[in-house]
């Protein structure tokens, strides 16, 4: 789910790149400090925000494998990202704690964010000041006036190969996650409403008595 000293190779100091893609869209790609500060303060103005979103997983060849639909609810500190077709499942960040449940399974599986890399994603909406650690190449695409990052790992360890995001104005219009197997987790966000009142109630789960109750 970084902005670093001149000595990293984290930023650039080449101009844009411009290139003409198949279709004939022109795509410029910057390299520099104001990549990341730019997303940086794109990512920490979105906040009080709810949307739907459709969710793809594509295999390396770009052949669907998964789709599913939910709502996103984001009141920093706070996230819900729920799942409601073809099944439901509830993710929460709420006090520094991921939670999982899956009604399906009447279990819900709690983590601690910070050791969750997993959670990036989640991460990055939640608390986008972690792009000032250095561990992100930060590219800035821009294709017919939609503007886009680029992040890549600077290190071997995390789970993803990319983490690519896209903004229609100031609001998040995608999220795309690629893995090591060259899997891709596509979300469009649509419906984005901002400046919303949120309940602190939102970012709680009403749990049956029975439901399993896993530390991961």
């Amino acid at each position: 789910m970084g902005l670093a000293s001149a000595a990293d190779d984290t930023y650039l100091s080449s101009p844009a790149l411009k290139a003409v893609e198949p279709d004939g869209a022109l795509k410029t790609v910057e390299q520099g400090p104001t990549s990341g500060q730019q997303l940086l303060e794109l990512l920490l103005s979105l906040n009080n925000t709810q949307a739907n979103f459709q969710q793809t997983l594509l295999d390396f060849r770009g052949q669907v494998l998964d789709q599913s639909s939910g709502t996103l609810t984001l009141s920093k500190p706070s996230l819900r990202w729920q799942l409601n077709s073809p099944f439901t499942q509830v993710i929460v960040v709420a006090d520094g704690l991921l939670r999982i449940y899956d009604p399906d399974l009447d279990q819900v599986i709690e983590k601690d964010m910070s050791g969750s890399d997993e959670a990036l994603p989640l991460k990055l909406l939640l608390d986008p000041t972690q792009l000032l650690a250095g561990d992100y190449r930060i590219n800035k695409i821009s294709l017919d006036g939609d503007v886009q990052f680029l992040l890549q790992p600077s290190g071997n360890q995390s789970l993803f190969t990319s983490v690519r995001l896209a903004f229609m104005g100031q609001q998040l219009s995608q999220l795309e996650i690629t893995d090591h197997v060259g899997q891709r987790t596509l979300v469009t966000f649509s419906g984005i409403r901002s400046r919303q009142k949120i309940p602190a109630s939102t970012f709680e789960l009403d749990l049956p008595a029975n439901t399993e109750v896993v530390r991961g």
